[in-house]
C-alpha cells in the first residue's frame, strides 16, 4: 500500500473511533473573499483626469460603477465564482498628486464613495481607504477621518507615489501609524511602467510593467527593513508580488 493510501486509511480509522455526533459535524464554513476588487464612478475618474491622470480610459466602461445594473451583474459574477465578499481598493486610480489640494479632494471623494458602498452592501463589501500621498500630514488626517468610522480593513497605495518609492523615508510617519493600528497595507501597481521608457514606449505597461512594479516595490520594502520595523502592519502585495516568487 502506498504511503498516501495508508495515510487516507489511517485517517478513516481515526474517524471511525470518533463519537457519532463528532463524525456527523460539518466542517467549519469558510468565507471566500476576493481581496482584489475595484469600484470607480465616472465622476471620480473625471476628477482625477482633470488633475492630470492620463490612464483613466483603462478603467472606464468596464461595469465597475455603482449603478444597480452594474452591481447586480457584479453580484451574479461573484455568485458564479463562489465569492461571497469583495475587498475594494481604488488603486491604480489613486488620489496621489503633487498638488496637495487635488490629492486631498480626490482622496475624500473616493473614501466617501467606498463608505457609501460598504454601508449599502455590508455583506458584499469591505474596503481599503486611499490616502492623499505624497502629503504625509494630510494622509494621517484622512486615515484618522475614515479608517475606523468606515470599518475599513486598511489602506491601499500604489507601488510608487509620484515617482517615489513606497519605502521613501518621508513616508515613515504613515507606516508608524499603520503599525500602531495593526492594520493592512495593500500595494497595487501604479501603471507607471516602472518609470522606464523600455516598458512604456513598447506598450507593455500592464502585461510586463505591472508585475515588475510589484517586484520592485516589495524588494524596496524588504531592503529598507519596513516589515521588520513595522511588524504589526500586514502587507499584501497584488499579483503574488510579481516576479518575487521566481526570484526567490
Amino acid at each position: 500500500m502506498g504511503t498516501r493510501a495508508a495515510a487516507v486509511c489511517a485517517a478513516g480509522s481515526i474517524l471511525d473511533l470518533l463519537p457519532a455526533q463528532q463524525k456527523a459535524a460539518p466542517p467549519a464554513r469558510k468565507l471566500r473573499v476576493d481581496g482584489h476588487a475595484h469600484v470607480w464612478t465616472k465622476d471620480y475618474l473625471d476628477l482625477v483626469e482633470s488633475y492630470g491622470k492620463k490612464d483613466t480610459s483603462v478603467q472606464r466602461d468596464k461595469g465597475a460603477g455603482t449603478s444597480q445594473a452594474e452591481m447586480d451583474k457584479r453580484f451574479a459574477l461573484m455568485e458564479a465564482a463562489g465569492v461571497e465578499m469583495q475587498v475594494l481598493s481604488v488603486c491604480p486610480q489613486a488620489p496621489h498628486f503633487d498638488d496637495k489640494a487635488h490629492a486631498v479632494t480626490a482622496a475624500r471623494k473616493i473614501n466617501d464613495l467606498y463608505g457609501e458602498v460598504v454601508r449599502k452592501y455590508p455583506k458584499k463589501f469591505k474596503a481599503l481607504v486611499a490616502l492623499p500621498f505624497p502629503h504625509v500630514d494630510e494622509s494621517l488626517k484622512e486615515l484618522d477621518r475614515v479608517l475606523g468610522p468606515m470599518g475599513a480593513l486598511g489602506v491601499s497605495t500604489t507601488t510608487t507615489v509620484a515617482g517615489r518609492s513606497i519605502a521613501d523615508p518621508a513616508f515613515a510617519p504613515v507606516y508608524q501609524e499603520l503599525n500602531r493600528r495593526g492594520t493592512v497595507l495593500y500595494i497595487h501597481p501604479a501603471g507607471a511602467g516602472a518609470h522606464t521608457p523600455m516598458i512604456a514606449d513598447y506598450h507593455v505597461t500592464w502585461m510586463i510593467g505591472a508585475p515588475i512594479e510589484d517586484t520592485i516595490s516589495t524588494a524596496h520594502l524588504i531592503t529598507k527593513g519596513i516589515p521588520q520595523k513595522y511588524a504589526r502592519i500586514r502587507i499584501v502585495n497584488a499579483h503574488l508580488g510579481g516576479a518575487l516568487p521566481m526570484v526567490l
